[in-house]
């Protein structure tokens, strides 16, 4: 039984890991949606896409908010709606992700936020990183693993 504990889900959140797998950063999350925002590298204004996480932890898509039209812009599916105050939103769009990849630029600003935090990126991601998000719930020995790493490197757990 001692052994078992080892192995039971202790803590919901979003792991953050780069291209080889490094994990970087894990925040606790206890909300089932989440947005992702940026400014738009050509456009320079800002963007942001909210998912649902599923009963899979994967991310189903909910709407992308933007102010212009540029590159990878979604305009042929979806419903596409015009805010009052400027900004379109696409909503109704099927789309489900096992994780959400970025290319983290610092011009860019990413950020993640629930409806309670915002959280910068940047406090944990170095430029020019190949960034991989997903929803992972970690395991007692995990997460022992990832406070033993926090405290080596000076903090990458909350």
């Amino acid at each position: 039984m001692g052994i078992g504990i080892f192995f039971t889900p202790l803590q919901s959140g979003i792991l953050v890991s780069n291209q080889e797998g490094e994990n970087l950063h894990f925040i606790p999350w206890n909300s089932t949606e989440f947005s992702i925002g940026w400014k738009h590298s050509v456009e320079q204004t800002p963007w942001e896409e909210t998912f649902q996480i599923d009963e899979n932890g994967q991310f189903r898509f909910v709407s992308s908010t933007y102010k212009s039209y540029g590159a990878g812009t979604p305009d042929v599916e979806g419903k596409v709606e015009f805010l009052p105050n400027g900004f379109i939103q696409v909503t109704e769009m099927e789309r489900t992700l096992p994780c959400f990849s970025l290319f983290y630029v610092p011009t860019s600003n990413y950020y993640l936020k629930n409806t309670s935090k915002s959280i910068p990126l940047s406090t944990f991601v170095e430029p020019y990183t190949n960034v991989q998000l997903q929803y992972k719930k970690l395991k007692l020995y995990e997460w022992i693993i990832f406070k033993i790493k926090s405290f080596i490197k000076g903090g990458a757990v909350e």
